[in-house]
């Protein structure tokens, strides 16, 4: 037996297994009820994110969803997890694992969702249900929250292995944006004022717009999509906006979260065409935090900054929103680091089931099959 089958001894008062779509929407309202009772909502745990995903029916994923229940029926957690088995680009398979559901989409700081009455025994139940169930080789769980319940339970498994994460930038907000740059050195505060002034002066009809409204976040996702796809060929690669699936599940989740006042896309408009988009949620638990999550621009209007002018301006309605902290998610973009120093860590979780066949032994097959010409 495995040292994840021994982590729970405890049994729960009643479990749920979620094997398709169709069975979590029987549950949509109890996990929007624990979702609410969480004191830190994570957007990337909610309904509206994981339903969408699984609505958009991404190609090779079964969901994998456990939860407890407590007497009266309400959820007191929920891990939401998928089973995957990919290809290399030489056709041959990889393992059959399990990684957090949403993966495919970047979500961060991901854990279970545990109501705030729940026991410390919760996340070894919810992971003794996991392992039980099998139909796996190798559990991946890749930017979990580093303080969250399963990376505790993780430091206590013999069979696990914790590795370090991405880091995730992020830029505590004070009361105005004069005192933001203020924060900043003399040179860059100068850089940021002379651009936004040249920007200004150069297309003076241009205008900042948010659509956060659900009627209004399908047409502003378009012109996210086109700028960052248009953005990313002029690098020469490839927008993750390409996919169809990935276009209809941010739709459906844009639309979802605005419903909510959680999701919101900041255009600049010219008189003409929209020229730059970024793309985030908001969360407003810890004193309010807006996740920023993508963007793009058109290159032809480089010299104007749009980049620098939009992401200002973003900041800047945060500040007078009241948000307290504006995150910038995973990603190395030096950008970032020109705005704050600040980041936090996440942890990748690994295990392995089966006997003779530790993490080290998988962790070395897996590597091999990616590296597969």
């Amino acid at each position: 037996m495995s040292a994840l089958a021994v982590a729970g001894a405890v049994e729960t008062r009643s479990l749920l297994m979620i094997g398709n779509w169709q069975q979590a929407r029987a549950i949509e309202r109890e996990w929007k009820q624990l979702y609410r009772a969480c004191g830190s909502p994570n957007p990337f745990l909610s309904w509206e994110w994981q339903q969408a995903w699984l609505a958009s029916e991404p190609p090779g994923i079964e969901p994998l969803i456990v939860a407890e229940a407590g007497a009266d029926g309400s959820l007191l957690g929920l891990l939401p997890l998928q089973r995957v088995r990919p290809r290399s680009a030489a056709g041959k398979l990889g393992l059959r694992q399990l990684e957090f559901l949403g993966r495919g989409a970047d979500p961060d700081e991901m854990d279970c969702l545990a109501h705030p009455e729940a026991d410390d025994g919760l996340a070894a139940r919810l992971m003794r249900a996991v392992v039980e169930r099998g139909g796996w080789e190798l559990l991946r769980l890749e930017a979990a929250r580093s303080d969250g319940w399963l990376a505790r339970l993780w430091s206590r498994l013999p069979n696990g292995a914790v590795e370090e994460g991405d880091w995730l930038p992020y830029l505590p907000l004070p009361e105005s944006f004069e005192a933001l740059l203020g924060e900043h050195s003399a040179n860059f505060r100068s850089e940021v004022r002379r651009r936004r002034r040249a920007f200004a002066r150069a297309l003076p009809e241009a205008r900042m717009e948010c659509a956060d409204t659900p009627i209004a976040m399908g047409a502003a996702l378009d012109d996210l999509y086109r700028l960052h796809n248009l953005r990313r060929a002029q690098k020469k690669g490839q927008g993750i906006f390409e996919v169809g699936w990935v276009r209809a599940f941010h739709h459906d989740l844009g639309r979802g979260l605005a419903g909510r006042g959680e999701a919101r896309v900041y255009l600049l408009r010219t008189a003409k065409e929209v020229i730059a988009g970024l793309y985030g949620f908001q969360a407003e638990g810890e004193g309010g935090r807006f996740l920023y999550y993508q963007s793009g621009f058109d290159q032809k209007f480089a010299e104007h900054s749009p980049g620098t002018v939009l992401l200002s301006g973003v900041m800047e309605d945060c500040i007078r929103r009241g948000m307290r902290q504006f995150e910038f998610l995973r990603g190395e973009e030096g950008y970032k680091a020109r705005w704050t120093q600040l980041r936090r860590p996440t942890v990748n979780l690994m295990a392995s089931r089966g006997a003779g066949r530790g993490w080290m032994q998988l962790r070395a097959a897996h590597a091999r099959w990616r590296n597969a010409a």
